[in-house]
């Protein structure tokens, strides 16, 4: 099965589950991918990485973000995936997501904060492990309900 996970910026959300199904699942493909510029006002740019705190916890669970970078939402991407899953409030859904994805098939939303205005790095640690364990759990069950 290939899997779309789908985040805001693709800096952080996305990225966890990405590396989790990759690493957990036997028979399946997962890719991730922003909706948004990280920066704005800016044009997209692909050097940029996962945040710092998301590398470190991604670290504490034996995975290596440090050499990724983001990648920009195509409809192709949508259309080549079997699952698409976003990570995302309703409300973040609702305001970034592309009307071809919130209206395909294969679209599934699964409701989690953003952390990327926490500006203290303790706070922002928390809430990013916060996450990382509510992904990974999202994921292995995901992967159960394949087999």
């Amino acid at each position: 099965m290939k899997v779309l996970f789908i985040c805001k910026f693709n800096v952080g959300r996305s990225q966890m589950a990405e590396a989790f199904y990759n690493k957990l699942s036997k028979n399946g493909h997962a890719i991730s991918a922003g909706v948004r510029n990280y920066y704005y006002r800016t044009r997209w740019h692909s050097r940029i990485k996962p945040s710092d705190p998301v590398v470190k916890v991604m670290h504490e669970e034996g995975i290596d973000l440090a050499r990724k970078r983001i990648k920009k939402l195509t409809r192709s991407m949508v259309e080549s995936a079997d699952v698409v899953i976003a990570l995302m409030s309703e409300d973040e859904a609702e305001k970034c997501l592309p009307k071809y994805v919130r209206e395909s098939k294969k679209y599934t939303l699964w409701q989690m904060k953003d952390v990327s205005g926490s500006t203290a790095y303790n706070k922002a640690l928390g809430m990013h492990r916060a996450n990382r364990n509510r992904i990974k759990r999202l994921v292995k069950k995901l992967i159960k309900e394949e087999i």
